[in-house]
Parts: C-alpha cells; sequence; structure tokens
C-alpha cells in the first residue's frame, strides 16, 4: 500500500507539468480510496499523453468514448500511460493487456481491478 507521503512525492517527481487537480486527485485517492478520484487521474493522465487531446476533459466524455476511433489514442499513448499509472499505482501490467482495452471505462476499470487486486477478464 502507498502512503500518503509516498504519494505526495510521487505526486511531485512524476506528475510535474501535469494539471494540479490530478496530481490533488491522486493524492485523495491514495489517502481514502475513492475510485471517482482513481478515474480522473487515469483519464488526466491518458489526456495529457494524447497527441491531440479533445478541448474537454476526457473524464466528462461519455465512458463509451472509444480510445483509438474517438480520441486517436496510439500505441506510444498507452504505453506512456501504462508505464506512469505503474509507476504511481505500485502496479504491473503486461505489455499486451491494454491492446484489449477499447474504451474509456474499460481503461479505468482495467487500472481499478490490478489495484484492487482483482484479476481483470479478458475482453
Amino acid at each position: 500500500m502507498i502512503t500518503t507521503a509516498e504519494a505526495k512525492q510521487r505526486a511531485v517527481d512524476q506528475l510535474a507539468g501535469f494539471p494540479a487537480d490530478i496530481a490533488d486527485c491522486y493524492i485523495a485517492f491514495v489517502e481514502g480510496g475513492d475510485f471517482s478520484r482513481l478515474r480522473q487521474v487515469i483519464l488526466g493522465v491518458l489526456q495529457f499523453h494524447l497527441a491531440k487531446p479533445p478541448e474537454q476533459p476526457l473524464a466528462g466524455l461519455p465512458g463509451s468514448t472509444r480510445l483509438v476511433e474517438d480520441l486517436g489514442c496510439d500505441s506510444l499513448t498507452m504505453v506512456d500511460t501504462l508505464f506512469l499509472a505503474e509507476s504511481l499505482f505500485d502496479i504491473r501490467l503486461g505489455d499486451d493487456e491494454l491492446a484489449r482495452v477499447t474504451t474509456l471505462d474499460e481503461l479505468v476499470e482495467h487500472f481499478r481491478l490490478h489495484i484492487t487486486g482483482s484479476t481483470p477478464t479478458s475482453t
């Protein structure tokens, strides 16, 4: 389990350049386990790495928004998101796991399952 002190340091080290609310949500998630905060962090990290992010925050888009077709995610965007999330949350994902994730909701759920120690099912 990540402590609040570790979360604050990770926010400083790894979320530099991100909007401040992403770091705040990350710390709040670690402190309280509120999965709505996790959603904001994951989608904020993804939005930061998109080559052409939409004008509105991803958290305001429907969960059915498709990563590739609607947002233009490519493999580099997904790898950047994966590596940062692994580092922030102390989880490890297989290289091919995110290739099966197609929507915003699936992405958040995939990370939620790993963070809680559940086993993601095949999509």
